[in-house]
């Protein structure tokens, strides 16, 4: 049973910084101290290792068995593609609706009826609604709200408050983005190594109690192929104080950056993963910033699995369904071309049944329709969701796993 009482939720709070090193437990205790009352808490601070997650029917090996119905999927008020749909009915959604009861309003009623009269208008929505029915995952970075002291946890608190309004019962993907990337491969100085430890223990102490699926560091492996050693050795340091931090929230289910086979070698992302702790968390997850064929990526990661005592993995599939469109000159410009391929479809739709032992599920842990910069003419800034990009992915969307695999339009 959920609780709401104010003292209990502070007090869990205190109980996840007990957890932490003692200049994160002290940063992030001045951020409590600061903003004390929190939105009605989760499951207090208890953890069943059997059943993380406190499903209604316990999931056996694979903690997130059974879990797919109850992922929070964003409502029409601050989903990206739902919002986008909102936009092109010309109509605002109270934060307070979900995106079940306005999806139902598109089948009956004055919006209905305005679809119905303009095809063109239907057609999209049609498209960019095969992306606002899944779950979305949401990312805080370095950069939420300016990343200043209380802006991660306060940024949480509203995400978390929001989504337990319209939805109790949901359990939210979230994904983490403070190691701060760059294209000249720098080592993070002491002062920006500091930020990132703040920023790590407020989204863990934002979280609390929530049942929580988390995706740490997207890219984190992929990009440190260019890093010195010492630049190296510091990127393991950050991701080891990061799992630490999120291995202690009592319902989480964690999962590490662990790259893309198109991109570095199963040894190279297991070194990363065994120095940041993967023992302490779930697993891995694969193909977050890629377009690789999801059956590449499960042999890539049952090779990682076997380095890393068996961890098991989650493949992104968010716009993988047609594969990657690989450059002419791999050596110099990259195996795949990753700045918004027109070819690119939605991949394999999420769930934790994916056949493979290893592989938790099929997730996308990014958003279908964000740019990643402005590649082509009318293409948006890296980050920003385009409204095109989103209903090409939706019009070439397929669930094939890959070569030697059956085509699967949805």
């Amino acid at each position: 049973m959920r609780r709401s009482s104010a003292a209990m939720v502070v007090g869990l709070l205190l109980a996840v910084l007990g957890g932490l090193g003692a200049s994160g437990a002290s940063a992030a205790s001045a951020v409590v101290a600061r903003q004390p009352t929190v939105c009605p808490s989760g499951l207090g601070s208890s953890r069943d290792p059997s059943n993380p997650l406190a499903l209604p029917t316990a999931p056996g090996s694979n903690p997130l068995a059974g879990a797919q119905p109850l992922f929070f999927v964003q409502t029409p008020a601050r989903g990206i593609a739902a919002s986008a749909i909102a936009g092109l009915l010309g109509v605002s959604p109270p934060d307070t609706e979900s995106w079940a009861s306005f999806a139902a309003s598109l089948q009956s009623g004055p919006l209905a009826q305005e679809l119905a009269a303009d095809p063109t208008l239907a057609g999209k929505v049609a498209l960019l609604s095969l992306i606002a029915n899944e779950p979305e995952t949401s990312r805080f970075s370095s950069y939420t709200a300016g990343g200043g002291p209380g802006a991660i946890y306060s940024q949480l608190n509203k995400f978390l408050c929001r989504m337990h309004a319209v939805a109790p019962s949901a359990i939210p993907l979230l994904s983490t983005y403070f190691i701060q990337h760059t294209d000249n491969c720098p080592t993070e100085t002491a002062a920006a190594q500091a930020v990132f430890e703040r920023q790590v223990d407020e989204f863990a102490v934002g979280v609390a109690d929530y049942p929580t699926v988390i995706f740490l560091e997207e890219d984190a492996v992929d990009t440190s192929g260019c890093l010195s050693r010492r630049g190296l050795a510091v990127r393991k340091k950050l991701l080891a104080f990061e799992v630490n931090a999120l291995s202690k929230i009592p319902h989480a289910v964690v999962y590490i950056d662990g790259g893309t086979e198109d991109a570095n070698s199963p040894q190279f992302a297991a070194k990363i993963l065994n120095a940041a702790g993967i023992r302490k968390i779930r697993g891995f997850f694969l193909n977050a910033t890629h377009r690789n064929w999801t059956s590449k990526e499960i042999a890539f990661g049952e090779k990682i699995s076997r380095l890393t005592h068996g961890a098991h993995f989650i493949v992104n599939t968010a716009d993988n369904g047609r594969g990657p469109k690989l450059n002419p000159h791999p050596s110099r410009q990259g195996v795949e071309d990753l700045c918004n391929p027109p070819s690119s479809g939605l991949g394999p739709q999420p769930t934790t049944d994916t056949g493979f032992p290893l592989v938790d599920a099929f997730e996308w842990t990014s958003v279908p329709g964000k740019s990643s910069g402005m590649c082509h003419p009318g293409d948006p800034p890296g980050g920003v969701f385009g409204l095109n990009l989103a209903l090409a992915l939706a019009r070439n969307a397929n669930g094939q796993l890959g070569p030697g695999y059956p085509s699967r339009p949805y």
